[in-house]
């Protein structure tokens, strides 16, 4: 779905993986993550050159880094909630998208997420939103010509945690 996908050991390789992908791209380092206590908790000392801020997306953020929530093998896409902690605007405005992804979240087919959606937020709760990401923004309404980023980020890059101790 014209993602990058990078596989780590573990999440404390997250951020030498983010930083190894803006740098490939020739990106800027900096990263505007999604506030969320796990990926707070990442040894983002180790990578003393990305310049890091938290929180809602703005208008020069060129890069954001979110959780997932989930993923969805059967048709590869990327399971994102919204909340305090995970602000939609990280998931759209970005012109480059960096998703965590525990490789324990992913499931099969979308019937297994919304159980998993239910059972976490409890019955008759959800979130206030649900984005489905599969694959980097794109169109091709003008003229039958593929244009990326058309509505959202022209790059994805997933990093899924293959940590056996989180399964």
């Amino acid at each position: 779905a014209a993602a990058r996908v990078a596989r780590v050991a573990a999440p404390e390789a997250g951020p030498a993986a983010g930083a190894g992908y803006l740098a490939a791209e020739n990106l800027p380092a900096r990263l505007r993550l999604a506030p969320d206590a796990g990926l707070a908790a990442l040894p983002w000392a180790d990578r003393p050159l990305l310049e890091l801020s938290a929180g809602v997306c703005r208008a020069d953020d060129a890069v954001s880094l979110t959780p997932a929530f989930a993923g969805v093998a059967e048709t590869g896409t990327l399971v994102l909630v919204s909340g305090p902690d995970s602000p939609t605007t990280l998931n759209l405005l970005p012109d480059t998208h960096i998703v965590l992804l525990e490789a324990g979240r992913v499931v099969g087919a979308y019937e297994e997420v919304w159980s998993r959606l239910r059972a976490q937020y409890g019955a008759g709760h959800m979130p206030r939103t649900v984005n489905l990401i599969t694959g980097p923004s794109r169109s091709a309404d003008i003229e039958q010509t593929l244009q990326m980023g058309a509505h959202g980020p022209r790059r994805l890059h997933i990093i899924l945690v293959d940590d056996q101790a989180q399964g």
